[in-house]
C-alpha cells in the first residue's frame, strides 16, 4: 500500500495507537517519511468528533459534516495522512488476540494516551516485548510515565499550563483568561517523538536491541524554555509577560500595513540593522536623541513604535517585507491561514501544498511534508487519511492470513467495522458483546 520509493523509513511499519493530534502528527510524519503506519482505533469509542453535528458546524468540508462525519472532519484528516486505518476493540478477548498477533509484524508500537491505558488492555511493555523482543514501544501521555501526575489526562492547554508557556503569554496588563487557545505543546511532542522512535531504530540496526521509550509531552515542551530557567537560576528573577516586547531586541513587534488588518512583523537584532531601518523609514531618526542606544530606544519604545507604525501603514505588507529583507532585516508579512497561505509564492515554490483527493471529504490541499530528502527519487504525494476501517479487510488478509468468514465474524462481534456504534463519540465507550461472543470471535 505504500507509495515510497527510497524513502528513510521504507520499509518500517509502525502501530499507532492515539488522538487527537500528538500521536496521530507523530504517526504522520513517520509516514512522510516512507513508514507504513497503521491507525488503529475502535468502533466503541471515536476520536473524530461527534457523531451527529449539526449542519454549520465548523471543521468539516463546506460546514457541512454529511453522512458520515467521523470521515469528514478536518482536525482528524489534517494529522493522518499516509496511513492505513484498522478498527479494532481491545476491550474484547478476540481484539487483544488479533493485536498481539499484528505485533509479530510490526517494527514499532506508539501510544499517546493516558499512561495505564495500555496496561488495562494487557498489553504493556512487558507482554509485548515477551512477543516480540526487538519491538520499540512508546509511550507519551501528557506527564510522563511515573511521578504524582502519572494518571493525569491532559490536553493542549494544560500542558501549556504546567510548561510554564501560558504564565509567559499575553500582555502585562491583561490576566491569564486572555491565554491564546492556539496550543503547540501537541506539535512538539509530535516531533520529538519521531526523534525517539528514530534513533532508536538506529540503535536496533546496531544493536539488535528493542526499546521503551517513557516520553512526556510536557517535559518536551518545557525545553523550549530553558534560557528562561537559568535566567532564573542565575538571578532568582521570574520572567513575567512581555506582549510583544523582546528583552533584547529593540524595535521588536507587529506593525499594522495598509488594507484591511494587515501586518507585519519585525525584529531588529543590532546596532546595523538599526541604522538600515532608520535609512529606510528616515535617516533623522537615526540622530534622535531619545533613540541614540538601545537602553534609550527600550525606554521609548511606545514612541518608536508609533513612528514605526506610521510608515508601515502607508504600504503593503509585503512591501514592508520585501524592503527590510533587501536590507537583512528579518521581517514577515503576517499571513492569514487561507487563501494568503495557499498563494504563498516560497510555499508554493517548494510545493509545500499537496492536493489530497478523500474518498468523504473531497478535494482539498494539505501541508507538508515538513522535510524534503533529496535521495527520494519519488514525488512528494500525500494518501489521505484513512476512513474509519478503511482497510481492516487488507491488514487482515495480507498481514495476518486471515480468511474471509474469520473476519466477518470479527465484524459480526463489533470487534472491527467501518462504523462507529451509538453513543461512542467524544471519549464515549460501548461494548454490548458477551464473553461468549468474544470467544466465538476469536
Amino acid at each position: 500500500m505504500s507509495q515510497s520509493r527510497n524513502k528513510p523509513l521504507e520499509g518500517i511499519r509502525a502501530l499507532e495507537l492515539s488522538e487527537i493530534w500528538a500521536g496521530p502528527f507523530c504517526g504522520c510524519l513517520l509516514g512522510d517519511m516512507g513508514a507504513e503506519v497503521i491507525k488503529l482505533e475502535s468502533i466503541q469509542r471515536i476520536a473524530r468528533g461527534p457523531l451527529n453535528p449539526p449542519v454549520g458546524t465548523l471543521g468539516y468540508p463546506d460546514s457541512d459534516p454529511g453522512n458520515a462525519p467521523w470521515n469528514r472532519q478536518g482536525n482528524f484528516n489534517s494529522v493522518n495522512r499516509n496511513k492505513l486505518g484498522l478498527t479494532l476493540d481491545l476491550k474484547s478477548k478476540a481484539g487483544v488476540t488479533v493485536f498481539k498477533e499484528l505485533v509479530t509484524t510490526v517494527d514499532i508500537v506508539f501510544c499517546n494516551y493516558a499512561r495505564p491505558v495500555m496496561e488495562n488492555f494487557g498489553l504493556g511493555y512487558e507482554v509485548i516485548k515477551e512477543i516480540k523482543p526487538d519491538i520499540i514501544y512508546m509511550l507519551m501521555p501528557g506527564y510522563g510515565n511515573d511521578g504524582p501526575y502519572k494518571d493525569y489526562r491532559s490536553m493542549g492547554m494544560a500542558i501549556d499550563a504546567i510548561s510554564g508557556h501560558s504564565f509567559l503569554r499575553g500582555y502585562p496588563d491583561l490576566d491569564q483568561s486572555s491565554n491564546s487557545l492556539v496550543h503547540h505543546p501537541d506539535a512538539v511532542a509530535a516531533v520529538n517523538g519521531v526523534l525517539a522512535l528514530t534513533t532508536s531504530l538506529v540503535k536496533r540496526t546496531k544493536y539488535g536491541e528493542g526499546q521503551f521509550i517513557d516520553m512526556s509531552q510536557a517535559e518536551s515542551f518545557m525545553t523550549h524554555l530553558g534560557e528562561i530557567y537559568i535566567e532564573n537560576q542565575i538571578n532568582s528573577d521570574v520572567r513575567e509577560r512581555r506582549g510583544n516586547r523582546h528583552p533584547n531586541m529593540v524595535p521588536s513587534g507587529v506593525y499594522r500595513c495598509s488594507g484591511d488588518d494587515n501586518w507585519v512583523a519585525i525584529s531588529i537584532r543590532n546596532e546595523r540593522e538599526w541604522k538600515k531601518l532608520c535609512d529606510l523609514i528616515d535617516s533623522n531618526i537615526f540622530y534622535d536623541p531619545s533613540f541614540q542606544k538601545q537602553s534609550l530606544r527600550f525606554e521609548n519604545q511606545d514612541e518608536l513604535d508609533k513612528i514605526i507604525s506610521q510608515w508601515t501603514y502607508s504600504k503593503t505588507k509585503e512591501c514592508v517585507m520585501n524592503k527590510l529583507q533587501e536590507k537583512g532585516i528579518p521581517a514577515g508579512a503576517v499571513v492569514d491561514c487561507g487563501a494568503e497561505a495557499y498563494s504563498d509564492p516560497q510555499l508554493n515554490t517548494r510545493d509545500f501544498f499537496q492536493i489530497v483527493d478523500h474518498p468523504d471529504a473531497g478535494i482539498f490541499p494539505m501541508s507538508g511534508p515538513i522535510f524534503k530528502f533529496w535521495s527520494d527519487e519519488s514525488e512528494a504525494k500525500h494518501l489521505p487519511s484513512p476512513c474509519l476501517g478503511q482497510h481492516n479487510s487488507y491488514i487482515l488478509e495480507e498481514l495476518l492470513g486471515y480468511t474471509e468468514n474469520k473476519i466477518t465474524a470479527l465484524e459480526e462481534y463489533e470487534v472491527i467495522g467501518t462504523e462507529p456504534l451509538f453513543g461512542s463519540d467524544l471519549g464515549g465507550s460501548r461494548r454490548f458483546e458477551t464473553n461468549n461472543q468474544n470467544e466465538k470471535a476469536s
